[in-house]
């Protein structure tokens, strides 16, 4: 006989979705700090010192809500999340190590939430959530090579988003997280570029439930071409991973530690106007997920330099 989860289980468990833009079942409310398709092209080429202002707009829907076995793990499942994220980037020179530049950047985003499950037969749940989300600070260095861009990095997630651990969904975690991140740009030809971000996120305890999300590693994947120097055509993906289990009073949560897991992958396109405005519209399609949902993610994104660049 199926066994569901019981009422508390899912509380705890669908908390939230996403959060940034820079994120429902592992990791507490199944959702890592970082959102899933963040990255693309050329995420190592820092751009010349200066200000910058990035707006990003997504939109994920699923409803499939995966078990520790890749099956459904409710009757009836539907989550909608709608991200408006702004992010500043101050970029400075540097000669740290060999860097020459050094990066800060600020994200906050703005969350709209929208769950409907079952769990169990004749049971129905829903709610809707739109508030602000956590904050993410975040610095590092950049190092320039002959075809290839390098960016380590420190960010800090601040628990400022709104949660109540008596809702289904929360846009903030409750939590704060502390990632370290690698970064890289190759160019092994003139119209391509092969870029990606690795980063592993360390997730502190949630003090209003005392639960403990484990670690999680994360690989973003991005080929692109360009057919001119304005534009680039390509496919990225992305893998998710929890490293370790779980834990809440001292314990590991259910038999596997609750681990999440999920792979994306689909087209990206990225446009730049003769006045530096940047556009990058891109889709993505989860599959292999566990302990988590499964579904669509579909991003439009504008960066705009906020003054001249520094000399």
């Amino acid at each position: 006989m199926k066994t569901f989860p019981s009422a508390r289980t899912l509380l705890v468990q669908l908390s939230v979705f996403v959060c940034l833009p820079f994120a429902v079942h592992a990791i507490e409310g199944g959702a890592p700090a970082f959102p899933n398709g963040g990255e693309d092209f050329h995420v190592a080429a820092m751009p010349p010192p200066g200000w910058y202002g990035l707006l990003y707009s997504s939109r994920y829907h699923a409803d499939f809500l995966a078990d520790d076995a890749g099956n459904s793990a409710v009757p009836s499942f539907g989550l909608t999340v709608n991200a408006l994220t702004p992010r500043i980037d101050w970029v400075k020179p540097a000669s740290v190590l060999g860097a020459d530049r050094w990066g800060t950047l600020f994200i906050l985003p703005v969350l709209d939430l929208d769950l409907a499950l079952a769990p169990a037969p004749g049971v129905s749940l829903t709610q809707r959530r739109r508030a602000l989300g956590d904050l993410t600070i975040g610095n590092g260095l950049h190092w320039t090579f002959q075809n290839f861009d390098m960016i380590n990095s420190v960010d800090l997630v601040i628990p400022l988003g709104s949660y109540d651990s008596t809702r289904l969904v929360n846009p903030g975690q409750n939590r704060w997280v502390v990632r370290l991140n690698h970064i890289g740009t190759w160019r092994p030809a003139p119209a391509w570029d092969v870029s990606y971000r690795l980063h592993t996120d360390f997730n502190f305890r949630n003090s209003a439930t005392g639960y403990e999300s484990g670690q999680t590693a994360y690989l973003n994947v991005a080929v692109g071409w360009s057919p001119q120097r304005a534009t680039t055509l390509g496919i990225a993906g992305y893998s998710l991973r929890q490293l370790t289990d779980d834990r809440q009073a001292g314990r590991s949560v259910g038999p596997t530690g609750n681990r999440v897991r999920v792979d994306g992958l689909g087209p990206c396109v990225k446009h730049v106007l003769p006045n530096h405005v940047m556009l990058v519209a891109k889709y993505f399609h989860e599959f292999n997920a566990r302990n988590r949902p499964k579904g669509g993610h579909a991003w439009l994104y504008v960066a705009v330099p906020l003054g001249a660049p520094s000399k």
